[in-house]
């Protein structure tokens, strides 16, 4: 890489931890939450009894808190509620509350991953193409049939793209903007969101400043919105987590009639074609850097066996001249164009009795 990852998503390894944090000290490290609610039942099962459902209900609340000032305020209280307050996998989950808890992680582009599930996934795809008996050579070439597999499909929906349009379930120039520039995946979520933008309305509002709040419940969560015409911004920062914008910032769009999202809020990464900026790498840069790594990379000394050297037999003096031939006749060797005794013998007496002249 030419510089180190933005976020990275591991399982609870604690030298993975502790590596990441020394070696790549600017990177967001997280861990992927199956791996650690998949823990709860021999943790907290046999503990909590008919009160574990409960438990894992109002831990999954607290998982999805927006702020950091209210993860602070209710995780007192869940614990208490279970009397869990003296439990070292309760104290172990507070401890590292930065690397699971949501509140934490809003502010850093995960591309809404939350599991390592995605790298589960690419290893499942791998052992369809080899197994524990494929060697190192086949492997690489295994892969590279895996990769083929994987473009092949690639171009098979760049080709849907263009040959057929996704309904519009409803007709608005952010959506037809979206629907232009955005991938499938990102469009279906961006359409996700967008269909629920309707669904809340406006309860205060001060200058470039609303709290929106779901239309159905009085009670229900309130939304802070920021948008001056150029920047938006919002309390549950979905933008900053996903990469898209959320229902928040798109109902304030349609209140606002404005018809066009911004260019920043349309990232290179979930676009069809990305533009030539500084972080792309010159195909030719990479060719050069290619072969300086083949350069590096050697093949490995021979192994010397045991036991007598193996040598070639020593070939005589009739093996080493290519230029011997043999006579169909006499069945003797003559070198090049010299033709054996008997050959000239019958030439001589065929010149005598004047045949052939």
């Amino acid at each position: 890489m030419k510089k180190p990852p933005k976020t990275i998503l591991t399982d609870q390894d604690p030298w993975m931890k502790e590596a990441i944090s020394k070696d790549l000290p600017s990177t967001k490290h997280s861990f992927c939450i199956w791996h650690i609610t998949f823990k709860f039942s021999s943790w907290f099962n046999a503990i909590l009894r008919d009160k574990y459902s409960k438990w894992c209900s109002d831990f999954y609340e607290l998982y999805k808190l927006e702020t950091c000032e209210e993860f602070e305020h209710q995780w007192p209280k869940v614990v208490a509620k279970y009397n869990l307050q003296s439990n070292k996998h309760v104290k172990g989950l507070y401890e590292i509350r930065n690397y699971w808890a949501l509140a934490y992680l809003r502010d850093h582009f995960f591309g809404g991953m939350t599991t390592t599930g995605r790298s589960e996934s690419i290893n499942a795809f791998i052992k369809r193409f080899i197994n524990s008996h494929t060697s190192l050579s086949d492997f690489t070439k295994q892969v590279d049939v895996a990769i083929d597999d994987i473009k092949q499909k690639e171009d098979h929906d760049i080709m849907l793209e263009k040959c057929k349009r996704i309904n519009l379930k409803l007709m608005s120039p952010l959506q037809e903007q979206a629907h232009g520039v955005l991938t499938r995946f990102a469009f279906q979520k961006f359409q996700e969101e967008f269909e629920r933008s309707t669904q809340y309305s406006i309860h205060h509002e001060n200058g470039n400043e609303f709290v929106l709040r779901y239309y159905k419940d009085a009670n229900s969560r309130k939304h802070m919105v920021f948008w001056d015409g150029k920047i938006a911004t919002c309390s549950c920062k979905y933008f900053e987590f996903w990469g898209i914008l959320c229902r928040h910032i798109l109902s304030i769009f349609l209140h606002k009639d404005c018809h066009e999202i911004p260019s920043n809020y349309l990232p290179s990464r979930w676009r069809l074609q990305t533009s030539h900026d500084d972080d792309e790498v010159d195909p030719q840069q990479v060719n050069v850097v290619f072969e300086e790594q083949v350069d590096v990379v050697h093949c490995p000394p021979p192994s010397k066996t045991k036991g007598r050297p193996k040598r070639r037999r020593l070939k005589g003096g009739k093996e080493l001249s290519h230029n011997m031939n043999t006579c169909g006749l006499c069945k003797d060797e003559y070198v090049g164009n010299v033709a054996c005794g008997m050959i000239l013998q019958s030439l001589e007496k065929k010149a005598d009795v004047g045949i052939g002249m």
